[in-house]
């Protein structure tokens, strides 16, 4: 299309009407690579070709461009100033579609009150003659008022938060680390020693201990034993080690009963057969039976 001040005009005008210059050059028929190329020709130096009048000001085609956009600017602002100050209506739409006002005069009225009475219908018309749609009001936001308020005044209702920082510096800084101290361990309590318990003593008299020791009967009387004169070493004779006293296995069992406490669990010690001389009990036929002695294998029981 041929570049001519009339088309020119007609696309200033087209921004200030619809708002961008896409919608601009499509109403005017202009390609957007055709609309910026007049605009830098403009810009470089255009003459009376590129003269447009934005209201009664003549201006040059890319500045008249600039000020066709701060006026769209400012009609934006406008609205959103209407909005904050009364709400705004939004068209009520049931399932897509839009519901219309209906005249509250005939509501009590029948399908057939109606077409009895000529009426042809329930909505409502504009002077036009167009259905009126129903709209639902909603009350501006208080997060917008406010934006709006701070950016108009600042001083205001703008954000009053501060950041102070003090600094003061005395010179180097010694920066220590100490560990923490050891948790102290609690005091060692003493243990009072427990008392010694005295074994009562046991009483043995030598005739309880005769039949176990393989002595003489108690009927019989016992022959005091001769004093031992002590014999003289020999002169230059070396001495002789001192040889253990035997010990039998029936006396270490009772120096060890007549050691432990009383009280004390011990199970029975299961004898030897006896290797000593026979007793008088052992070849007793009332115990052994018929026969010179006790059976093979037996063992006496103390």
């Amino acid at each position: 299309m041929k570049r001519e001040p009339e088309l020119l005009q007609k696309l200033v005008d087209g921004i200030q009407e619809y708002g961008t210059i896409k919608n601009a050059c499509r109403a005017c028929g202009v390609s957007k690579a055709a609309f910026f190329n007049w605009c830098k020709q403009s810009g470089s130096g255009g003459g009376e070709e590129f003269m447009v009048s934005v209201g009664e000001e003549p201006l040059l085609f890319h500045e008249a461009v600039k000020v066709a956009q701060r006026q769209v600017s400012f009609e934006i602002l406008e609205n959103f100033r209407y909005r904050l100050l009364h709400g705004t209506d939004e068209v009520a739409r049931f399932q897509g579609r839009t519901v219309w006002r209906t005249d509250p005069r005939v509501a009590h009225l029948s399908d057939q009150d109606l077409t009895d009475l000529g009426i042809t219908t329930r909505y409502l018309r504009d002077a036009d003659g167009e259905f009126i749609p129903e709209t639902i009001h909603h009350e501006p936001s208080v997060q917008g008022v406010l934006a709006f308020l701070a950016a108009e005044f600042p001083k205001q209702w703008g954000n009053k938060s501060s950041v102070e920082i003090n600094q003061r510096s005395t010179g180097v800084q010694v920066v220590s680390h100490r560990f923490a101290s050891k948790p102290s361990l609690p005091p060692v309590q003493e243990v009072a020693r427990v008392a010694a318990i005295d074994a009562p003593i046991i009483d043995i008299e030598p005739d309880d201990l005769a039949d176990l020791l393989g002595e003489e009967p108690v009927g019989e009387q016992a022959q005091p034993a001769l004093a031992a004169k002590p014999i003289a070493p020999a002169p230059n004779a070396e001495p002789q080690p001192v040889q253990p006293a035997q010990v039998s296995e029936l006396t270490r069992d009772l120096l060890d009963r007549l050691a432990r406490r009383p009280g004390a669990d011990r199970a029975a010690p299961v004898m030897s057969p006896s290797v000593f001389r026979p007793e008088a009990d052992d070849l007793d036929p009332r115990r052994t039976g018929a026969g010179s002695g006790p059976p093979p294998g037996a063992i006496k029981v103390v």
